[in-house]
């Protein structure tokens, strides 16, 4: 295929002619055409009320679905110790060996601490009870 030179190869002719000096005087006929219109006032967009208007009742709106949302949270409150204790002590499904998997040694030497039974208690204990039977 030759290589297309758009400068060099002669130029087609459309058959179509603009008239001379057409378009120097264009844009002022074509503006004595068009209709004249009356000059329109420009309001600010600021000083118009229903903008106000609009814009109070979204800051009320935003206000009071955050006030809703802030309000209407359920609160989480942690059980108090008795709670907690009349729930182990009645719920059928945990065992003590459910709870002292829970333990650690730190609680273990916490609660050897707290228990105030000295050996002659324990004696005691053991020699009036009838462990031998």
């Amino acid at each position: 295929m030759k290589d297309f030179k758009i400068d060099e190869d002669d130029k087609l002719n459309t058959g179509f002619k603009a008239p001379d000096a057409y378009f120097n005087s264009f844009a002022e006929r074509l503006m004595a055409q068009l209709p004249q219109q009356p000059e329109v006032k420009v309001v600010p967009l600021y000083r118009r009320l229903p903008v106000w208007l609009s814009a109070a009742a979204l800051f009320l709106l935003l206000l009071g679905g955050g006030l809703f949302f802030t309000f209407n949270t359920p609160t989480t409150t942690q059980p108090d110790a008795a709670t907690i204790e009349n729930y182990l002590v009645y719920s059928t499904n945990v065992s003590t060996y459910d709870l002292a998997l829970q333990l650690d040694d730190q609680d273990f030497k916490q609660l050897e601490s707290s228990l105030a039974i000295s050996n002659d208690a324990i004696e005691d204990y053991l020699l009036d009870e009838d462990i031998y039977e």
